[in-house]
C-alpha cells in the first residue's frame, strides 16, 4: 500500500509540475507573441478658400440710365478645387448686369449664380459680369452692388464630385 501511495504521490507531483510548466509555456508564449508599436497619424483637411477678383474703377458720378465697369469674379486661393456660386444684391434698382455669363453660370432657383466648372487651385472663374446698367429710376448718390461667394471643396474624402450640382446638394444648399 505504501508503494502504491507513494506511486499516486509521485503521479500528483508530475501533474502538478507539468501543469505548471503548460502554464508557464503558454504565458511565455502569449508574451513572446505580443507586440505594441505606437503609430501618429496626422489628418489634414483640404482649404478651400477663394476670394473676390474685381476690377472696380473709381467711377465718376453715373447718371441715370448710365453704366459702370463692374468685372467680378472668383480666385481659388486655397489648396484644393472648388465649385463657386454668387449671390448679387444691389442697393437700387439695376436695369441690367451688362456682359453677364450665361455660358458658365448658371442663375439657380435660390437666386444664386452657379458656376458650372470645377476651379482648380490658383484659377479663377469667368468674369460673372462685366458691368452694371443703372435704371432710369435711379435717384441715390452711391449704388451699392455686393457679390457675396461662396465655395465647396471637389472631393469629398473618397468621393469626387464631377458636377456643381451633385457638391452644393452634397455640403447643404443648392445647386440647382
Amino acid at each position: 500500500m505504501k508503494k502504491k501511495k507513494k506511486r499516486m504521490l509521485s503521479i500528483a507531483g508530475m501533474c502538478c509540475c507539468g501543469f505548471l510548466a503548460a502554464a508557464t509555456a503558454i504565458s511565455g508564449s502569449s508574451a513572446y507573441q505580443t507586440d505594441h508599436d505606437e503609430v501618429v497619424n496626422i489628418i489634414r483637411t483640404g482649404n478651400n478658400t477663394i476670394i473676390p477678383d474685381e476690377d472696380f474703377p473709381t467711377p465718376t458720378p453715373v447718371p441715370s440710365s448710365g453704366s459702370v465697369v463692374k468685372k467680378v469674379r472668383a480666385k481659388n486661393t486655397g489648396d484644393v478645387p472648388c465649385y463657386v456660386r454668387a449671390y448679387i444684391t444691389c442697393s437700387e434698382p439695376v436695369k441690367e448686369f451688362t456682359g453677364l455669363d450665361t455660358t458658365n453660370w448658371l442663375k439657380g432657383n435660390d437666386g444664386y449664380y452657379y458656376y458650372k466648372k470645377a476651379v482648380p487651385v490658383g484659377g479663377t472663374t469667368t468674369y460673372l459680369f462685366t458691368g452694371v446698367t443703372v435704371a432710369d429710376e435711379y435717384e441715390q448718390d452711391n449704388l451699392e452692388v455686393t457679390v457675396y461667394e461662396e465655395s465647396v471643396q471637389t472631393t469629398d474624402g473618397q468621393k469626387e464630385y464631377t458636377s456643381y450640382q451633385d457638391a452644393w446638394k452634397r455640403f447643404g444648399g443648392g445647386g440647382q
